[in-house]
């Protein structure tokens, strides 16, 4: 792409109101995932910016029932210590959070960082390697993009 996308006043409304909406994602469909759409969130994944395109995203489609199991009695142990954190009316607040969706979605991911990814040749995580997690984060940041959300 030679020339910039123009971006007019309207897109940039559009794009915040979209930003509102999905800030919160305590809503969760059940109704299983179209396999072109998943294809199609894996494609914009792939499309998050990464350190020197070293892509260390590694996304793991969890669909035996025993693991799901094992990733909801894992969230479970580490939502109660997050619980045993806090006191009192902070406490119950806490406890009337739905903080997870595994019990509803219809597809369960497991996202990896492949620390050990020659892709890229190490450019930019030689001096800070840390970018490798945050360029996993922008890719499940863009997992979620606008395109695949209307479906």
């Amino acid at each position: 792409m030679n020339t910039p996308p123009h971006f007019d006043g309207e897109f940039r409304l559009k794009l915040h109101e979209l930003f509102l909406w999905r800030r919160d994602v305590r809503a969760f469909r059940s109704d299983p995932l179209p396999s072109a759409l998943l294809n199609d969130l894996f494609n914009a994944a792939s499309l998050a910016p990464s350190v020197g395109l070293s892509e260390p995203w590694r996304f793991v489609l969890v669909d035996n029932p025993a693991r799901r199991m094992g990733v909801k009695d894992s969230f479970l142990a580490a939502n109660a210590d997050a619980l045993a954190g806090y006191e009192g009316e902070r406490a119950q607040l806490y406890s009337t959070l739905k903080m997870e969706g595994l019990h509803t979605a219809p597809v369960q991911l497991a996202v990896f960082c492949d620390e050990s990814t020659s892709q890229g040749h190490g450019l930019g995580r030689r001096t800070m390697p840390e970018t490798l997690s945050y360029s996993v984060v922008a890719s499940i940041q863009t997992l979620g993009s606008p395109r695949a959300r209307m479906v």
